[in-house]
């Protein structure tokens, strides 16, 4: 019962936010009922390439039936279409960065550190994230002292059910060695997603569940009625991946909750990451990172961190 009252308090707390959106998401599905061919680009083998609208009904695994602006009608047999290479199935990438800064006796030195791998393969998504940050600081002779020392990590499990709906499931954990209350946090859910958007080029999916946290550890916490113990809530989460040109990635996820405790305690995270690829044919990148941390039940509540990187993907 406490669950699902965290769940009608998430979607009252969200109603403003998804309200406005749901005309112009009925619209688009209405147009892609509606819509019976679709703009596609084949490749021959002789290196030449078409633009143009598929006739499904027409269309068999054999023969493409392509209706083009300009030369009307178009039958391409499958033995002159260049077969298209699969994408792998597993993803990852590596990025670290450092500095270093000296400036009047005072010494300021920052590593970072993140990993992601990901899964895709017919209806199934895991996506695997993880990243570190430290700093430290000295003023003249005195001992270094540690200004940042956190880490996170991130499994997140997709699976199609249907068309419009899938199977989600994540668990996230946070550790923040500065923190007074709550130096380790995790929390999961599962619940049920809707894939908005599924493009090549995009994908949106927003998701809502019955979730969970706890949290433990830090100087406050043996005085913290909230540290060491376990809420039930609910969680509604937004992720979405989106390459507007093969120079740029961009991912953005945000997931906020609303826990069952003495009184309704909410909690949010936001990610921003963005990829910039200087040259089509390497697989380094440059990578700017934007996380931001709200929870209520922690010291301090919020723990926003902003990091910029150089990495391979492979």
């Amino acid at each position: 019962m406490v669950a699902v009252a965290g769940v009608l308090q998430l979607i009252a707390i969200h109603r403003t936010v998804v309200a406005p959106l749901l005309p112009a998401l009925f619209a688009v599905l209405l147009s892609g009922t509606v819509a019976a061919a679709e703009t596609i680009r084949v490749t021959l083998k002789n290196g030449d390439t078409i633009n143009a609208e598929l006739v499904p009904d027409e269309s068999t695994d054999n023969l493409k039936v392509l209706m083009h602006p300009q030369l009307g009608r178009l039958e391409v047999s499958r033995d002159a279409i260049r077969p298209e290479k699969k994408p792998a199935a597993w993803t990852s990438s590596i990025s670290a960065g450092v500095i270093g800064n000296n400036k009047d006796g005072e010494n300021d030195i920052t590593a970072t550190f993140a990993a992601t791998s990901t899964y895709k393969k017919d209806r199934n998504k895991l996506s695997l994230k993880g990243g570190y940050n430290y700093n430290t600081t000295r003023d003249g002779n005195d001992p270094f002292k540690v200004e940042t020392d956190k880490g996170s990590a991130t499994v997140r499990y997709e699976r199609s059910l249907t068309r419009g709906l899938s199977l989600v499931t994540f668990a996230d954990y946070h550790y923040d060695a500065t923190n007074e209350s709550s130096v380790n946090t995790v929390k999961g859910a599962i619940g049920f997603g809707v894939p908005l958007i599924n493009s090549p080029t995009t994908q949106l999916t927003l998701s809502l569940g019955p979730a969970f946290q706890w949290g433990n550890g830090g100087s406050d916490c043996s005085t913290d009625s909230a540290c060491g113990r376990t809420y039930p809530g609910a969680s509604f989460s937004t992720e979405l991946d989106w390459t507007p040109n093969p120079s740029f990635r961009i991912s953005l996820n945000n997931n906020f909750s609303a826990l069952a405790a003495s009184e309704l305690k909410p909690t949010n995270s936001f990610d921003a990451t963005i990829k910039y690829f200087p040259s089509l044919s390497s697989k380094l990148f440059t990578s700017l990172q934007f996380l931001a941390i709200y929870n209520s039940i922690a010291k301090p509540e919020i723990d926003n961190t902003i990091t910029g990187q150089v990495g391979y993907e492979f």
